[in-house]
């Protein structure tokens, strides 16, 4: 074999594994959280008091 074929089997063998693993994590890996959306909550407003 020459060098620049054990090179490329080496970067191939590197991509399989990463995407091996990449695979795996996305299967078994946690739930991503929901992205919060806009906030309808009103809070109170500061500087007032309620009598």
């Amino acid at each position: 074999m020459n060098t620049g074929l054990r090179i490329a089997a080496f970067v191939a063998a590197v991509a399989a594994v990463f995407a091996i693993a990449f695979g795996v994590g996305r299967v078994a890996g946690p739930d991503p959280e929901p992205t919060p959306g806009p906030s309808t909550h009103q809070g109170e407003s500061h500087g007032e008091r309620a009598p």
